[in-house]
């Protein structure tokens, strides 16, 4: 499916019932992340989808690729023994919610000023 949709609540619904997610959004990558979907990026080595890479996605999901190296990417994702299985994401989750958790109350309270 290639979606258009401008609409957040309906682009989120689409990335969690998806089997596999491409795009060039860090938006759509990040949602991707958390709903543990198998995931490509089209993208340079920019500087914000470099950095959530670096500091949130799990260390064996794919960084920026290329057009051409979609399908070599995503077919790491298949098979009975897949190369980049979701474990790794889930444990990269669970990481970033605890960490979010931890700092909720400081950061919360600099919106109450």
């Amino acid at each position: 499916i290639v979606y258009e949709e401008e609409n957040v609540w309906k682009a989120v619904a689409v990335i969690s019932g998806a089997e596999a997610v491409m795009g060039t959004s860090l938006h759509v990558r990040i949602m991707s992340f958390v709903f543990h979907k198998p995931r490509v990026t089209w993208c340079a080595a920019g500087k914000k989808h470099a950095a959530f890479l670096r500091l949130w996605d799990a260390t064996d999901a794919p960084n920026c690729i290329t057009l051409k190296d979609t399908w070599s990417t995503l077919s790491k994702y298949v098979g009975s023994v897949p190369e980049i299985s979701q474990e790794k994401t889930r444990e990269a989750y669970e990481k970033s919610v605890k960490l979010y958790m931890q700092s909720f109350e400081k950061w919360s309270n600099l919106l109450n000023k």
